[in-house]
């Protein structure tokens, strides 16, 4: 899916807008274009003027961000205890305030970390600009078809493409001299460090000799922040008029640096004929890469300033939520699928084992029976078995092992009782034993008549044996569900 990205970067007399293509991750420049603004010109002429430059019939952007010239900013560096986003948004005001010459609420505010601190401690590189020219410009452009999603200072873009281009540097530092202004951007540690913009005095008769000690001078003051000497490791990237040999000269001596133009760096864009983006669009371009990445805290347009979304940008949440809906409706018709295949490959399985299981206990059944016929007759069989089970079931209640268990369990094993002859059928048992005496085969009976095993226990022929101290007796015993035979 295809985004664009337009950046708008005002200076006080110019205008650059940067038209960036982003699609599957590539970026491209699509439009690269200029205008001459006159003094003091209106936010409305600045948005007529922008939308000038585009050409008919373009693609609305799905990303607009506002360029704010870096010198009518207040640059500060803030310390925090704490590093979350939201706490420093909670209390950037207050602790900006006293440096402002305009009351808090006529001013906007965003901030860029820095790495000046270790967490939980921080240290950030907080930007004011006046709210009333913010708002008349943000409701400018979208007058003109082109609202902006972000606003930020031309530095960020400098700060963003400096870190885009050389993202290896230890520390780094960008010196920019384009239409009269010297930007001064640096970097440590993958963070920005300071951002200065300031107005470059004029060389008088193509004498550049004061332009040049002003640069040397500015640069050593920007990397004061870094350390007193320029730090191990420095990069210096040049821009615009920064890169004329005598500036350069003078700027290497000072910091003992070899310096490179940025637009010599790898990754610098090309137009869409092939040749290389000017570098007066350095700060345009880098605008567009912060737009593309998302600009966070350095967007002043947050908060209470959140603009509402766009018609494009509708449209393209619109068409994600609409290739999120198909990818998830494709994910369930491929859910579907893989859980239908499973389910038959199961099925076959299955069948496979039921039909092994019905060859081995019926190795007999005709090979033409279908499954199903060889479950019927295997069911019918099992009826049959069953209902015989049934019936033997009704002519007794046990095996014989469970019967003669359960006699010489009741009969016990102390010798009081000893069985001399034991005979049984299918309705009853009949067991002649000798005892030590009467009450021993009543007990005996007692014990035997709670078995379930047995329906009914009688004793037959009890006689007394003085002679053996032993009582002879006679044990009848009618098996519980037998049936009843005729006397």
């Amino acid at each position: 899916m295809r985004e664009f990205i337009l950046a708008v970067c005002q200076r006080p007399e110019s205008l650059d807008v940067l038209r960036l293509e982003r699609t599957r991750g590539r970026l491209a420049v699509t439009l690269a274009a200029s205008a001459a603004l006159p003094p003091g010109a209106s936010p409305e002429a600045m948005a007529a003027q922008a939308a000038s430059l585009l050409p008919d019939g373009a693609q609305p952007a799905d990303q607009t961000i506002l360029g704010l010239d870096g010198a009518n900013a207040v640059l500060r560096r803030l310390p925090f205890p704490f590093t979350a986003p939201n706490k420093i948004d909670l209390v950037l005001g207050p602790e900006f305030e006293p440096y402002l010459a305009t009351p808090l609420p006529e001013a906007a505010l965003s901030w860029t970390p820095t790495a000046l601190a270790t967490p939980p401690a921080a240290v950030t590189l907080a930007a004011a600009v006046p709210l009333s020219a913010l708002t008349a410009q943000t409701a400018a452009l979208t007058a003109h078809g082109l609202p902006p999603s972000a606003a930020c200072l031309d530095l960020a873009g400098l700060d963003t493409l400096l870190a885009s281009l050389l993202p290896g540097a230890e520390a780094a530092l960008c010196v920019s001299l384009l239409n009269g202004r010297a930007d001064f951007v640096c970097r440590l540690h993958g963070a920005s460090l300071a951002w200065r913009s300031l107005p470059a005095p004029m060389a008088v008769a193509g004498d550049t000799a004061g332009v040049s000690a002003f640069l040397a001078r500015e640069a050593a003051l920007t990397l004061s922040a870094m350390a007193s000497q320029s730090p191990a490791g420095l990069s210096l990237a040049l821009v615009g008029e920064a890169c004329l040999e005598s500036h350069a000269s003078a700027l290497e001596q000072a910091l003992a640096v070899p310096p490179t133009r940025l637009a010599a760096c790898a990754g610098w864009p090309l137009l869409p004929g092939g040749e290389p983006l000017p570098d007066a669009y350095a700060a345009a371009y880098g605008l567009a890469l912060l737009a593309a990445k998302g600009p966070g805290t350095a967007n002043f347009l947050r908060g209470a300033l959140t603009p509402a979304l766009s018609r494009s940008s509708l449209r393209r949440a619109i068409g994600l939520a609409g290739g999120s809906l198909v990818l998830l409706a494709l994910c369930g018709v491929v859910a579907l699928v893989a859980a239908y295949w499973r389910l038959d490959a199961a099925l076959t399985r299955t069948l496979d084992e039921t039909s092994a299981i019905v060859a081995a206990a019926a190795p007999e059944l005709a090979a033409g029976l279908t499954l199903s016929q060889k479950l019927s007759v295997l069911r019918g069989r099992l009826a049959e078995l069953t209902a015989s089970a049934r019936e033997q079931g009704q002519t007794g209640t046990g095996s014989i092992l469970e019967v003669l268990a359960a006699i010489h369990q009741e009969l016990g094993a102390n010798g009081t009782v000893q069985a001399r002859r034991i005979a049984a059928d299918d309705t009853r048992v009949t067991i002649d034993a000798v005892a030590d005496d009467y009450t021993t085969v009543d007990a005996v009976k007692r014990r035997l008549s709670a078995v379930p095993v047995f329906r009914s226990v009688e004793i037959k022929g009890a006689k007394n044996l003085p002679d053996k101290k032993q009582v002879e007796f006679q044990l009848d015993l009618r098996l519980a569900g037998g049936r009843e035979q005729a006397p």
